[in-house]
């Protein structure tokens, strides 16, 4: 068992194209502890798998992905752009993702639409996978809205440059206030001493996103927990 958590970003977002039902099975089938990937609300209030508020840079539709129908969602192409093989590749939804994921690893749900929360939680409550997500979050109002909703869903804070200046013990001391134990932080704002003073107190710590086998081995030496990767499959060199 490894010492921590190997998490792939979007899916092997590296060899196929991101957030898309061919990315997280080329994950699965690579080996990783956890799939992650992005929501967005639909025009309809259905929950879908993008990454982008928009459709623009990953279909060969334009536009807000919360304007547009589920229907309208699922004509899009969201493989093409990445190559000819995966042209056709759909936008997939949440409870589509969630029963490709869950059946084999864990599924960490980042919300980027701070208004789907409640409709989030409720779609993993109805497919019974409450012990197979986590849900992550830069917006700390989704992630009390979750805890509020349902306790039980494990919830993460993600830290960016946004939160560049906060030392670790006051960025650990709001997740202690949500009632949180997990922070997920750019890695390029963790040190050995961000790191341990984290750790120290209890808080789990996860990383976004390391490509580099060197920086991953780094992480791994400082006690990061858990690593999110665009190319899963440079995890059997760390």
């Amino acid at each position: 068992m490894n010492s921590w958590i190997r998490i792939a970003h979007r899916g092997a977002s590296g060899s196929a194209p991101e957030n898309t039902l061919a990315a997280f099975k080329k994950a699965i089938d690579i080996g990783v502890d956890a799939v992650e990937l992005d929501l967005h609300g639909t025009g309809d209030g259905e929950v879908v798998v993008i990454h982008d508020a928009t459709l623009d840079r990953t279909t060969n539709h334009l536009g807000p992905v919360n304007q547009a129908s589920l229907e309208t969602i699922k004509r899009a192409d969201a493989g093409g752009w990445f190559a000819t093989e995966f042209a056709g590749e759909p936008i997939p939804t949440l409870a589509e993702s969630l029963e490709c994921i869950t059946g084999k690893t864990v599924a960490v749900l980042e919300i980027k639409d701070p208004l789907i929360a409640e409709a989030v939680v409720a779609k993993v409550s109805e497919t019974q996978t409450l012990n197979l997500t986590v849900v992550i979050s830069f917006h700390l109002s989704v992630l009390q809205e979750v805890r509020a909703l349902e306790p039980r869903i494990p919830t993460g804070w993600l830290i960016g440059s946004h939160n560049n200046h906060v030392p670790p013990a006051e960025l650990c001391q709001q997740l202690g206030e949500l009632g949180s134990s997990l922070l997920n932080v750019n890695h390029q704002l963790i040190t050995a001493e961000f790191a341990y003073e984290v750790r120290r107190r209890g808080i789990a710590l996860w990383c976004w996103t390391v490509d580099d086998i060197a920086r991953m081995r780094e992480m791994k030496a400082f006690g990061v927990q858990g690593i999110t990767s665009n190319y899963p499959e440079r995890f059997a060199e760390v």
